[in-house]
């Protein structure tokens, strides 16, 4: 099972997205648009990564 580590930096338009793995690689950097669909498929990114484990 993967550790990662998961920062989310919120705004009122975007949002952006830092996954890191436990030896602090980063394994996904990523901005969306304020938008449900796309936190929707953030969220799906973040899970595949880990497998479907919980992301701290």
């Amino acid at each position: 099972m993967p550790q990662l580590w998961a920062g989310m930096d919120a705004g009122k338009a975007e949002h952006h997205c830092v996954v890191l793995g436990a030896d602090g690689t980063r394994e996904l950097s990523q901005r969306v648009v304020n938008d449900e669909n796309a936190l929707l498929k953030l969220i799906s990114d973040v899970l595949e990564l880990s497998g479907g484990e919980p992301v701290t």
